[in-house]
């Protein structure tokens, strides 16, 4: 176009020029006469222009065919490149896709849609130009996976812009989805995506959220999800549930929440939550109580968390779980009342009515006034667990609570402290005599019988009275009095009562002190052992001792046996004391060179212990004694007091291979018929025989007739209390077994008799050394002061 418009201009220019141009002919100059002629000038000129265009216009012409091949052959290029991408994505896309003209021929199918459908390798390779091959006739021949639906779809009718889809399962559980599209010039397009996985995850997802569901439905977490800016609310079916409510009942809305909380408790949830709120706390965490549809209250665990705030920060959604925990605050309530009261009776324990008394004393100090405490202990109580059993027993402890309670004002409390004590604080004690005669009114009604399974059972009632402020400011210190009074009144009588009076304090409470040192000495291993020898009478040989407990008290010194062994019997203590002594004897007879004999008493307390023939199996098995080198010694009042618990015992003892001896023969009244119940490896004559035998013609008949008893029914004869030669000789000329006493050998810490352990000494050795020592003066000398510093077997 530019060259165009130039040369037009220069031509313009060019004629322009000429037309302007006057040519006058020079007067001077002759005309040649033979000139070229005008019109023959005119054509050469203008055949010559003329030439010259149409050369231009033929090089404007060449110029436009070079530069339309250029872009042809560029636009094949492109068209190529082109066509190699579209085959590169059709062939490579995770898509199927087919074309079909508006006939049902296919033009266009990549190797997707032919993997998918089962199709035929020839679809792939349908060129524009042929006739194609028909869709529904390949349907209808082979293409089994096909749908129905696509086989009668008619490509003519389809309305463009609409889009159609629908899923096909495969045979082999392949799931396809296929989309239609209609073209506008007719035909469609399809595409087929395999959605397998898709399908599979959704199912999944499905089946979790069914269970997740479930869950939900059959667990006891109510779930609720609030719009803090609108208010509105979501609750789960379980939220309303938990309260009895049906959903929808109540509006879903926090306002509704609020409306529901115990007033006693909206404070501490509107704290709790403007914490979590203002970022304070990570989590939203309280208990309170809600409304019921029935009126009642439930107890609630709700946690909840902010989920989302705005850019300010201001919460916009909270979320959380809500938890019936009524029955756990209840077995809460239940096991801090079980706490604090007595299982059997359901009255204060020991500590709730240490509680109740210090706040009466706290209200004494200040408003002033007087208060009792009386320590009640029942009478006889023992016998009726014994006779008829630990049910009879306990139905006895639930009628007299009940008895005491109905003796008592309301302000006054009843506490059962353990087995078959009981205390009462009286609240107004200005009145003694009142309390006192409280006290015979609660003794009277104490003593009325009670039945279990017809049988009748009578109890008594002992009670110590000690008053406050006159006798304690504390608590302790008044129940330890009220104790003193109770222990005065079991020692003058039982069954009746002592006002505590300031002379109790010395004898009693220098016993309790003896009693709980003497606990502390158990626990603390602070007692010792000696050890007495047995020897025969044959060879004057050493064959074992008999262990014997002494207590040095660190300030009282030493503590005879006859003073400490009553009390431990009489406070429970024997139990752990015996045990205590059994253990230690049994290990330090382990020790020993020479397998000789170690004896050991059992109290007959320690024989209500149902597990005693296991508890001694195992100290031998942890001290590894053998059993045969044992031999324990009962009085026959073990057997008296419970026949058949005690023969059981004693059998099973027996069978282990200990030894069994009776101690002190000759001092209870059925001395023959335990003989006869139980075959005793040994007997062993009480020292009020032995001691005698020399001056008393009837004790030593009576040793003699034991003697010849223990030979006949083959069961060996200890011989207890020996002193004096004389002694010795009467038993070794009646064939005594076995003889001890302070002839033979004092009680000794055992590193005493150190050598005869370790064999040192020749047998015959042990009866020289201790005739030496023992002269008859010597022992008449001794034997007075050796008899008040304790029993032999102490």
């Amino acid at each position: 176009m530019s060259a165009t418009l130039l040369t037009a201009a220069i031509a313009c220019l060019h004629f322009i020029a000429m037309m302007a141009v006057e040519i006058v002919p020079d007067p001077a100059l002759t005309p040649e006469t033979e000139t070229f002629p005008r019109g023959a000038l005119a054509l050469a000129i203008a055949a010559g222009m003329l030439t010259i265009l149409a050369m231009s216009a033929l090089a404007l012409f060449v110029e436009h065919l070079r530069r339309t091949n250029r872009v042809l052959r560029e636009g094949k290029q492109l068209l190529r490149d082109k066509t190699e991408l579209l085959d590169t994505v059709l062939e490579t896309m995770d898509q199927g896709l087919m074309m079909v003209d508006a006939s049902g021929l296919v033009r266009v199918c990549n190797e997707r849609a032919a993997t998918l459908l089962g199709l035929p390798p020839a679809l792939m390779r349908v060129h524009p130009s042929s006739e194609g091959v028909s869709f529904h006739q390949i349907a209808e021949g082979r293409l089994g996976n096909v749908p129905e639906a696509l086989r009668r779809w008619n490509f003519e009718d389809m309305a463009p812009g609409e889009t159609y889809a629908f899923e096909q399962e495969a045979p082999d559980g392949c799931v396809v989805e296929v989309r239609l599209v209609p073209l506008a010039e007719g035909g469609a397009v399809l595409t087929f995506t395999d959605i397998t996985a898709r399908k599979r995850a959704e199912t999944q997802v499905a089946q979790s959220e069914a269970r997740l569901a479930l869950a939900l439905d059959a667990g006891s977490d109510g779930l609720w999800d609030s719009d803090l800016v609108s208010g509105e609310a979501w609750c789960s079916a379980r939220w309303w549930e938990v309260l009895g409510y049906t959903p929808g009942e109540l509006e879903p809305h926090a306002r509704t929440w609020r409306m529901l909380v115990h007033p006693g408790d909206v404070a501490q949830t509107e704290r709790v939550l403007q914490d979590h709120i203002d970022g304070r706390t990570p989590l939203y965490e309280c208990e309170h109580r809600m409304r019921r549809s029935d009126g009642g209250w439930a107890w609630l665990l709700t946690r909840g968390r902010v989920v989302a705030r705005a850019e300010d920060g201001t919460p916009l959604r909270f979320i959380g779980t809500q938890i019936d925990i009524s029955a756990r605050k209840a077995a809460e309530r239940q096991i801090a009342h079980m706490a604090r009261h007595d299982g059997l009776t359901d009255l204060p324990n020991r500590a709730l009515f240490y509680e109740r008394l210090d706040d009466r004393l706290a209200e004494l100090r200040l408003r002033g006034g007087r208060a009792a405490v009386l320590c009640l202990d029942l009478d006889r109580f023992k016998a009726v667990n014994d006779r008829l059993g630990h049910l009879a027993g306990d139905t006895v402890l639930r009628a007299v609570a009940h008895r005491v309670r109905l003796e008592l004002h309301a302000e006054d409390v009843v506490a059962r402290l353990g087995g078959d004590e009981f205390a009462v604080l009286v609240a107004d004690g200005g009145d003694l005599a009142a309390i006192e005669d409280l006290a015979r009114r609660l003794i009277g009604s104490v003593n009325e019988p009670v039945y279990f399974e017809e049988q009748r059972m009578e109890v008594g009632l002992s009670i110590g009275i000690a008053l406050a402020p006159e006798h304690g400011k504390s608590g302790e210190e008044i129940f330890k009095r009220a104790d003193l009074a109770l222990y005065r009144a079991k020692l003058e009588g039982r069954n009746t009562f002592r006002v505590f009076e300031a002379a109790m304090d010395e004898a009693v409470a220098e016993r309790l002190d003896l009693e709980c040192d003497l606990r502390r000495a158990i626990a603390e291993n602070e007692l010792t052992l000696h050890y007495q020898p047995q020897v025969n009478t044959g060879g004057r040989d050493l064959v074992g001792f008999e262990a014997l407990v002494r207590w040095r008290h660190p300030t009282r010194g030493l503590v005879p046996p006859s003073v400490f062994v009553p009390l431990a019997e009489q406070s429970g203590t024997i139990l752990s004391l015996g045990e205590w002594v059994l253990r230690a004897a049994c290990r330090e007879a382990a020790t020993w060179d020479r397998p000789l004999k170690i004896a050991v008493n059992l109290s007959p307390m320690q024989f209500q212990q149902a597990d005693l023939a296991d508890r001694i199996l195992a100290i031998l098995a942890e001290t590894g004694l053998p059993p045969a080198r044992l031999e324990l010694e009962i009085t026959e009042s073990v057997i008296i007091n419970d026949m058949a618990r005690a023969l059981g015992i004693l059998r099973r003892l027996k069978s282990f291979g200990i030894s069994i001896a009776m101690d002190d023969f000759g001092t209870g009244y059925s001395s023959l018929a335990t003989l006869q119940a139980f075959p005793f490896d040994k007997i062993k004559i009480d020292r009020s025989f032995v001691g005698h035998v020399e001056g008393s013609p009837q004790a030593a008949v009576i040793v003699r007739a034991v003697l010849s008893l223990g030979r006949s029914l083959g069961m060996g004869v200890v011989a207890e209390g020996v002193e004096t030669p004389d002694q010795m000789r009467f038993l070794t000329d009646e064939a005594c077994d076995e003889v001890q006493g302070y002839l033979v050998g004092k009680p000794q810490p055992i590193d005493v008799f150190a050598r005869y352990l370790r064999g040192e000494d020749a047998e015959s050795a042990w009866m020289a050394d201790t005739l030496a020592d023992h002269d008859e003066a010597a022992v008449t000398q001794t034997k007075r002061p050796l008899k008040r510093a304790g029993t032999n077997g102490g």
